[in-house]
């Protein structure tokens, strides 16, 4: 389905936190060694376990790609370093909101512990990780506030934007904002789960070709979506994209979108995802922006209010007096030589949205719904 870029900064926090997790080390499994201070910081310190309990209490929530980022030393510092931010600023919300908390907190351990209790794989997972179930509800709850911290102070940046701000981005690109209804039946190459191949390039194009052939002779759009499209999102809506905001998609989608000829099935289009047939049914050219949906305004001050949130948290950051000190690594590890085709903001998707925050995110984890058990996450 369609990711828009216009989300609650709750769920921005949880990217934050996600783009963290997704370059991060797991930890070394179950061995008992002595706990080596890894970083200071005014008021506190980290160890290197408890920074590996951290980084396998994500996994375990819902993160298990995350081995895939293993040993990429140049950023490891960088990592502990935001972990100390997130959990110093998560520690200064209202004490009303730490109250509010622990009942999402109580809630949390009581899953953990049934799952532990329940589920002998969860909980040779926990052993191997060396994770009590007092460490993840800790960890839990550390994420919890800062959530809480990262979107009462969005609220507060998303409130200072201003009219002049909003028509200078605007001004930036206008075709972004164009509202667009769109047919498309995509011929995927990549499986958006795993990454696997599905076909190869070539092959791809010649039967997004053939597809296009059967379209314009009059094959039926519901029945060919159904029969050939790999997108999950519309593969049984006809290839149906109804009245989206054209800067949601990816930029060769976007492009197709704002001016391909509307009724004419056009030259197949190459993404990241495959060779995707469009049709263009209708457009709304974006105008000006005090005419805006007040989807795309508000999308517009999100956008503008988080940079200036993450231009606020790096300072805030920055007055902690992080000291880092890690031992010395491989110049060069596997995870380098073997790095991810796409970045945690482009990964491969279904839909030709642009992925704001990927739908298998920690927003789907229990690290967002409390409620929701480990033992789901672990299965």
């Amino acid at each position: 389905m369609l990711h828009h870029r216009s989300m609650p900064f709750r769920r921005l926090a949880l990217f934050a936190l996600a783009a963290v997790m997704l370059v991060a080390l797991m930890s070394a499994c179950g061995k008992k060694e002595e706990e080596n201070v890894i970083a200071t910081y005014n008021g506190g310190e980290v160890t290197d376990k408890m920074f590996d309990r951290y980084i396998a209490f994500q996994a375990l929530n819902g993160n298990s790609q995350l081995a895939m980022y293993a040993s990429i030393p140049q950023i490891k510092e960088q990592l502990i370093k935001q972990y100390i931010a997130y959990k110093v600023l998560g520690d200064q919300i209202p004490d009303e909101e730490k109250e509010k908390i622990k009942t999402e907190v109580k809630t949390f351990k009581e899953n953990v512990e049934k799952a532990r209790n329940t589920q002998p794989e969860f909980k040779q997972q926990m052993k191997d990780s060396d994770l009590s179930v007092n460490d993840m509800t800790a960890f839990f709850e550390e994420t919890l506030k800062f959530q809480s911290y990262y979107s009462a102070k969005g609220e507060e940046f998303k409130a200072q934007v201003t009219d002049e701000e909003i028509k200078a981005e605007f001004d930036k690109a206008p075709s972004d904002y164009n509202v667009v209804t769109v047919r498309h039946i995509l011929i995927g190459t990549v499986d958006p789960n795993t990454g696997a191949e599905l076909k190869p390039d070539e092959e791809a194009e010649k039967l997004a070709y053939e597809v296009k052939d059967k379209l314009e002779a009059g094959g039926d759009w519901e029945a060919l979506a159904k029969e050939y499209s790999t997108d999950e999102g519309s593969k049984n809506n006809g290839g149906l994209y109804e009245n989206q905001v054209a800067g949601g998609w990816v930029p060769e989608f976007k492009e197709a979108a704002n001016t391909q000829p509307i009724g004419e099935i056009g030259e197949p289009v190459a993404t990241q995802f495959g060779y995707h047939v469009i049709k263009v049914e209708s457009r709304v050219e974006a105008t000006s922006a005090d005419k805006l949906s007040e989807e795309s305004r508000d999308s517009i001050q999100m956008q503008l209010a988080s940079t200036k949130l993450n231009e606020f948290i790096t300072a805030e950051q920055e007055k902690l007096g992080i000291v880092v000190t890690l031992p010395e690594e491989p110049s060069e590890s596997p995870a380098e030589s073997e790095a991810p085709a796409e970045s945690p903001a482009e990964s491969p998707a279904e839909s030709p949205a642009q992925s704001e925050a990927p739908a298998e995110s920690p927003a789907e984890s229990p690290s967002a719904s409390p409620a929701e058990s480990p033992s789901e996450s672990a299965q």
